[in-house]
């Protein structure tokens, strides 16, 4: 195999690599994507640690105060 015929090999594999690369991050970026649709889409559970609601909220703060 001459030179010429190594360059056109490498040439080749090069290009065939870059192709499933593409395909690659395709595949990372549209799951992605769904993934950040799926967070937007999903609604808000209220974290387990704060009140629900403002009558909680405000006795909540006025036992923090009265602690302080």
């Amino acid at each position: 195999m001459d030179s010429k015929d190594q360059f056109f090999a490498l040439e080749v594999m090069c290009c065939g690599r870059a192709a499933v690369a593409r395909k690659e991050m395709e595949y990372w970026l549209s799951e992605a994507e769904e993934w950040a649709q799926l967070r937007k889409a999903r609604p808000q559970r209220p974290c387990l640690d704060q009140p629900h609601n403002k009558s909680e909220r405000r006795t909540a703060s006025t036992h923090q105060d009265l602690s302080d």
